[in-house]
């Protein structure tokens, strides 16, 4: 995320780059679209020259985006996207959506985080305060445990602001939570709902599935999990059929699948998959919301075994 920007900016601001490109009065849309298909009819003609010239073009749009310091290394990735396929509106779309969910968890965390946070407060200060009333500690005694049982509570806040503008240790500390076993799915889940757009739009703009699949793979954020989707590109590659890698790959895995009649048309596939995974993925949203804030309840034991060991001594 840029710097000092939180997901609700964020999200105004593809909002509103969504809503310019649709409006009459800005072209921009119009030349990426004309510079990308151009480039495909020139490859599907063996212009390779010419192909070059279009893929130039939309590498002068990319550079001058990035040179803006606007937008943050994956959010230009999925941009590059939308220069290919030529349709920087639904990436536009798809960011906002993006930072959406993310400003929903955010709140939502913080709406279920009071009450634990307070059972915390309460015996951090509530066991000093007993000790002090029974003389088994002075005032100053007294202070120093409350103070040492909420250094943990402050260390979990020090480390959320840091993520917040660090993107070194956001990347870390996601790393982590990768490894975890039931948190680690939702955050693969929410990996593929990126691919399965990705694929979905490169398959519209008529991409052959090999590039398709290598395109969508290589536009996707940084993430322990990204070795699967180019791994199920290269078994496509070699001949393996796309319905048996795609299940064999563990992409859909936790994912309630569309009903078969809806998926005749193999080009919208994709897309009913990306859907499917959204669902899935805002179901986790809530779940992992009104979750994670009791992990705190953890320190609860460290709080107790503080005042035990001060009173054995």
């Amino acid at each position: 995320m840029a710097s000092g920007s939180s997901p609700a900016q964020r999200f105004v601001l593809f909002q509103a780059l969504y809503r310019a490109s649709q409006s009459g009065e800005n072209n921009w849309d119009q030349v990426v679209a004309l510079l990308s298909k151009g480039q495909r009819t020139a490859q599907r003609a063996q212009l390779d020259e010419l192909a070059e010239q279009f893929a130039s073009g939309q590498r002068i749009v990319l550079d001058e985006l990035r040179e803006g310091g606007m937008f943050t290394s994956w959010e230009l990735q999925f941009m590059q996207l939308g220069l290919a396929v030529g349709n920087l509106a639904k990436i536009y779309l798809r960011l906002a959506e993006h930072y959406r969910l993310q400003s929903e968890f955010r709140r939502s965390v913080r709406r279920h985080l009071w009450a634990p946070v307070l059972v915390i407060v309460i015996c951090a200060l509530g066991l000093p305060l007993l000790l002090l009333s029974r003389d088994f500690a002075t005032m100053p005694q007294a202070i120093t445990l409350a103070i040492a049982g909420l250094l943990p509570l402050g260390v979990v806040y020090g480390m959320l602001l840091v993520a917040q503008y660090s993107s070194g240790f956001r990347r870390r500390c996601l790393a982590v939570a990768y490894r975890l076993p039931a948190l680690g799915s939702a955050l693969a889940q929410y990996q593929s709902y990126h691919y399965m757009n990705h694929l979905a739009d490169c398959i519209s703009a008529d991409f052959s599935l090999p590039q398709a699949l290598k395109q969508s793979a290589r536009r996707l954020p940084d993430a322990p999990v990204n070795n699967r989707y180019y791994k199920l590109a290269s078994d496509v590659e070699s001949g393996e059929r796309f319905s048996s890698a795609l299940l064999r790959s563990g992409i859909l895995n936790g994912v309630v699948m569309p009903p078969a009649s809806e998926m005749r048309d193999a080009k919208q596939v994709p897309a009913l998959l990306g859907l499917a995974i959204h669902r899935s993925c805002e179901e986790q949203l809530v779940f992992w919301a009104g979750w994670l804030p009791w992990l705190l309840l953890g320190l609860l034991p460290y709080i107790v075994v503080l005042n035990a060991l001060f009173l054995g001594r």
